[in-house]
């Protein structure tokens, strides 16, 4: 009996203190929301397709006129290197590898991701598919990963698809 007397005389103390820290927080009326982040919405065109490999995310833009992929790849420290990145995207083309010194004749600089982001674009023959096919791609090299974002397919729909993907890249972390 005797423990069942301090139990119950402990809720009730709990319930008391319970009590006092909501009564005394009630009388507050400056109240602060935080909002969390959240990763902006691809464009409308862009399906979600699954990651494939080393990938973050990928997806695919369907058209009567072709198809096309987008992906971003996070890799760390410099992932390879801007020369084998470069060549390695070649070789999908079906195009010759590079010469580091001709490597920056080939490359775009990127205003408002980085000093050192690049982008490449170029066209060729898929070495999957064994069809044309345009590749625009995009290297942001960083102290501790490295970004990659590449849009691949149908020579006319990375035409037309192109302008969106540079304006989502900025904002696709």
């Amino acid at each position: 009996m005797r423990s069942e007397k301090i139990i119950i005389a402990r809720s009730a103390w709990a319930g008391l203190c319970l009590g006092l820290v909501l009564f005394a927080g009630c009388g507050k009326t400056d109240i602060e929301v935080y909002t969390v982040p959240t990763e902006p919405s691809p464009p409308e065109s862009w399906g979600l397709d699954s990651p494939f490999g080393p990938e973050k995310e990928r997806y695919f833009i369907k058209d009567v006129n072709g198809t096309a992929s987008i992906t971003m790849t996070i890799l760390q420290g410099d992932g390879g290197g801007m020369l084998e990145n470069v060549n390695r995207w070649r070789q999908q083309m079906g195009l010759d590898a590079l010469k580091e010194k001709n490597l920056d004749g080939t490359l775009e600089k990127m205003e408002g991701l980085s000093q050192k982001a690049r982008m490449i674009d170029i066209n060729g023959t898929s070495q999957r598919t064994q069809q044309d096919a345009r590749l625009v791609g995009i290297i942001i090299p960083g102290s501790e990963f490295t970004r990659f974002y590449k849009l691949m397919g149908t020579p006319f729909i990375v035409e037309k698809s192109k302008a969106e993907f540079l304006k989502y890249v900025p904002k696709w972390r």
